[in-house]
């Protein structure tokens, strides 16, 4: 019996936490590549879309969180050139066609709609890139890669709350309030509460397993 609720504890322990064996870079996944490749490509049609919304959006909290998205995405990039070179991977220096799309589109706006398509269109990169991010984290099995993985997670989520908390996402349920007062570190409060939910539905699910500890186990008559 110890050694069954080992093995299940261990089993438990990898799934939540997404390990995985440490390789080479010889051994590098194509998703880690993809990862490489998209958020830099990411970043060569969003820095210079945040740049613009800083100049041209009217509204305030619009344009305080493009500041903080340029800025956290441009040191992002440093970080995802050093991981490139270590690994041989060679990175895109232009966007994808549908990228530069977006862009054009944003640009092609005014006012209101400017302020609109921005955050709506960024958003929405940003839900699939934390997507892939995660997806990386868990399974790749270089080190670096999970490393810069789990950053590219944390990033793309407080991106994700910081567009969310201009109030102009269209979506019913915006996980920061917005109010002319708000602080740009609602992205953190965010990542914190998720990881807490997850963590706790871990928790739930790791007890539903095992059975709850220090309860007698009903004996089984003969």
């Amino acid at each position: 019996m110890p050694l069954r609720l080992v093995a299940l504890l261990a089993a438990a322990t990898a799934l939540v936490l997404g390990c995985a064996v440490p390789a080479s870079a010889g051994e590098l996944q194509q998703t880690d590549r993809a990862l490489l490749t998209r958020l830099k490509q990411h970043t060569l049609w969003a820095v210079p879309s945040s740049r613009l919304a800083v100049d041209r959006a009217t509204n305030r909290r619009v344009r305080a969180v493009a500041v903080r998205i340029a800025d956290d995405q441009a040191r992002l990039d440093v970080a995802l050139r050093a991981v490139a070179d270590r690994l041989a991977v060679t990175l895109p220096g232009e966007p994808t066609d549908q990228e530069r799309g977006w862009a054009d589109e944003i640009a092609a706006d005014s006012g209101d709609a400017f302020d609109r398509a921005y955050v709506n269109r960024l958003r929405a990169e940003y839900g699939t890139l934390f997507g892939l991010a995660s997806d990386v984290r868990a399974g790749t099995r270089d080190d670096d890669v999970r490393a810069f993985a789990q950053t590219a997670v944390d990033t793309s989520l407080g991106h994700l709350t910081l567009l969310e908390s201009t109030g102009l996402a269209e979506t019913t349920s915006l996980l920061v309030s917005a109010t002319e007062d708000d602080t740009l570190g609602g992205g953190a409060i965010a990542a914190g509460a998720v990881l807490v939910a997850l963590a706790a539905v871990a928790t739930f699910g790791l007890l539903r397993l095992l059975g709850t500890p220090g309860r007698p186990q009903p004996r089984t008559r003969r």
